[in-house]
């Protein structure tokens, strides 16, 4: 009980609080950067790979037969 009064009364308890906030928030940050970077790689392969479909075009290093 003694260690929950410190953590929430002395300047040393209060500043390690902080440093655990904001480690937590560094965190939700870098996840939702991350996945946001994920989805628009994903979408871009996918743009990429539909325009490739569409227009009839092979991939790269597809045989040509004539």
């Amino acid at each position: 009980m003694d260690a929950l009064i410190d953590l929430f009364t002395s300047f040393s308890g209060l500043l390690s609080l902080a440093v655990i906030g904001f480690i937590f928030l560094m965190a939700f940050y870098f996840y939702r950067l991350i996945r946001n970077n994920v989805e628009k790689a994903v979408a871009e392969q996918e743009r990429k790979k539909q325009m490739a479909t569409s227009q009839g075009n092979k991939p790269a290093g597809a045989a040509v037969s004539r």
